[in-house]
């Protein structure tokens, strides 16, 4: 869990999408808070390129901001209904195109045709089959010198609280209110982590060049991890560099106050 057709009932038809992803940002003050304090300095030394290829895009939360900065993105998700939201949302945007997919492909794209692969707060919701399904298809879809940034979950360095979920529930709560067990694992892959996506861009001839591990609202697990991913005989390969960010959500806090006390919002 959670399995391709779980993704695909809860994104296409149970989630409420009437705030188009936004409420996901609500800590940062917004999506263009998130976007230009979290997400831009992260990647912005790989932009602007000719073409981005954006997986899981959902309502477009982050390809409203993608979308200046390529000649043509392409934006893939298994949801038939978040497509057609994008093509309505971006209809206007004509080097803009959407595709529907069945959680893992990308034949649709031609080979050596991607610059910048991009995804947010998506695929920390598939687990390793997929992760390696996709890498595989990557290895041949980006040119020599592309690059992707991929946030994935990296749930499954915590045994300990993988076994405490076969507990009883009444002992989950109570190590809970002892603050000894992450109330949440926010429906993250137990089979992923930072070093499993280092084994599995290693398969496919691939290398992480950087990862950074946080927290994603959780007491102390750093249950998520962002990775950067290129060739191996790639000009920007080289040794993994590796950052426990543990303040991660403490800048999400830091953008949400500058949010409220500047935007002249009431």
């Amino acid at each position: 869990m959670p399995s391709i057709q779980q993704n695909f009932d809860l994104w296409n038809s149970q989630h409420d999408w009437d705030h188009r992803g936004d409420r996901w940002s609500t800590v940062w003050g917004g999506p263009g808070m998130q976007w230009l304090r979290t997400i831009y300095p992260r990647i912005h030394s790989f932009l602007p390129v000719p073409t981005i290829l954006e997986i899981a895009p959902g309502y477009g939360r982050w390809t409203q901001f993608l979308r200046h900065q390529c000649d043509r993105l392409v934006g893939v998700d298994l949801s038939p209904g978040c497509i057609e939201a994008c093509e309505r949302r971006f209809e206007r945007d004509t080097h803009l195109e959407f595709r529907v997919n069945d959680g893992k492909d990308l034949s649709m794209l031609d080979d050596a045709s991607i610059d910048f692969v991009f995804s947010f707060d998506s695929l920390v919701h598939v687990e390793a089959d997929v992760i390696e399904t996709y890498l595989a298809q990557l290895s041949r879809k980006m040119k020599p010198s592309a690059v992707a940034f991929l946030h994935h979950s990296n749930l499954g360095e915590y045994r300990l609280l993988r076994r405490q979920q076969r507990w009883h529930p009444m002992l989950q709560h109570l190590f809970k209110r002892m603050r000894l067990m992450e109330a949440r694992t926010h429906w993250r892959a137990w089979s992923m982590s930072a070093d499993r996506m280092c084994e599995i861009a290693s398969h496919q001839g691939m290398c992480c060049i950087a990862q950074e591990i946080v927290p994603w609202s959780t007491r102390s697990a750093q249950i998520d991890c962002m990775s950067l991913i290129v060739h191996q005989d790639s000009g920007r390969a080289g040794p993994l560099r590796r950052w426990r960010n543990a303040a991660f959500m403490e800048e999400a806090a830091y953008s949400g106050e500058l949010e409220r006390l500047y935007s002249g919002n009431r």
